[in-house]
């Protein structure tokens, strides 16, 4: 779970996409990829979700650098329908196919009421509520899952087999904030905890077979093909499934909208969980936070201002604070 750091400096997201961006061009990356790249990890940051925005940064950087990432990949649809399509990310970073992935899901539920995508050669997309939320926007439902390649110890606990991949819904509302759900679909814990909590863990391994299969093994990103693996960009381990659902094709839109309305006024009197102020449903306090801190800036803490310092003795670049 994100919190807003306690200790921390305001920086605007304009300086904060500008600085990301000159930093993946100076890594290698065209002005295209880099502002493409920016401006999903700046989101992210107005979110609160800083586990997967420019925290990531240096990260990033040094798996390009190092040759494990390819800077300039062509990222390509491969194969599509109507419905469906595939794009190959050609061993970059997996934020660029999945954009455009999302992106044609949605278009194609605009005209058909449904679209599904998958992506693979490529390496980490970042947070799925990215790829998702796009959906918001043309009042369709989004759906978005990714998958490493993550090969099972023998000797290893059953509780580890969910893998830690990501998965996000986006659920458009009327008047009130969108209903999203963003989250990795690993629990971190012990012996002791699933003594406690056996469900928790059983729910957890559900949710990562089923990530494994929509964003690995149908996306595509084990090749049985030995010399393809070899050849391949070291770091493009990993695939995602994104889709979009038109509401207007199952009832009118106007109606759903009021109703889902409706629905959230009535959780917003419930009583908060424990140790909480407001009852609310995933998804609203990171819209809150969007608007709000894209006027008064993203709150960056001190291990989030290190990685900036990093990158900007990297490539002799000037703090965007």
């Amino acid at each position: 779970m994100n919190v807003p750091p306690k200790e921390f400096i305001r920086v605007m997201p304009d300086l904060l996409r500008s600085f990301t961006s000159t930093a993946f061009q100076e890594a290698g990356t065209s002005t295209t990829d880099a502002d493409c790249l920016a401006e999903l990890l700046v989101v992210t940051d107005l979110r609160g979700v800083f586990s997967h925005g420019t925290q990531q940064l240096a990260g990033y950087i040094e798996m390009i650098l190092s040759g494990k990432v390819n800077p300039r990949p062509q990222v390509e649809c491969i194969d599509q329908s109507q419905t469906t399509a595939v794009f190959d990310g050609d061993g970059g970073m997996g934020h660029l196919p999945a954009y455009l992935a999302a992106k044609m899901a949605v278009n194609m539920a605009k005209d058909m009421g449904i679209g599904a995508v998958t992506t693979r050669n490529h390496f980490h997309f970042g947070g799925a509520g990215k790829y998702s939320r796009m959906a918001l926007k043309e009042d369709c439902i989004g759906f978005a899952v990714s998958a490493h390649r993550f090969v099972p110890d023998a000797g290893a606990s059953i509780l580890s087999a969910s893998g830690g991949s990501p998965m996000s819904f986006a659920i458009p509302t009327g008047d009130q904030p969108p209903i999203v759900v963003d989250m990795a679909t690993s629990i971190h814990g012990s012996n002791d905890l699933f003594q406690m909590i056996p469900g928790a863990f059983f729910k957890s391994i559900g949710l990562g077979a089923v990530s494994h299969a929509l964003g690995g093994f149908m996306a595509g990103i084990w090749l049985f093909d030995q010399q393809a693996n070899a050849d391949a960009w070291e770091g493009s381990n990993q695939g995602a499934f994104i889709c979009a659902f038109d509401i207007a094709r199952f009832r009118a839109i106007d109606e759903y909208k009021k109703e889902i309305d409706r629905h959230l006024r009535g959780i917003h009197q419930m009583e908060p969980a424990p140790g909480y102020d407001r009852a609310t449903l995933p998804g609203a306090l990171e819209w809150e936070r969007e608007q709000e801190w894209a006027e008064i800036g993203v709150p960056v803490g001190k291990g989030h201002q290190e990685v900036f310092k990093k990158v900007a003795k990297l490539f002799d670049m000037k703090l965007p604070f």
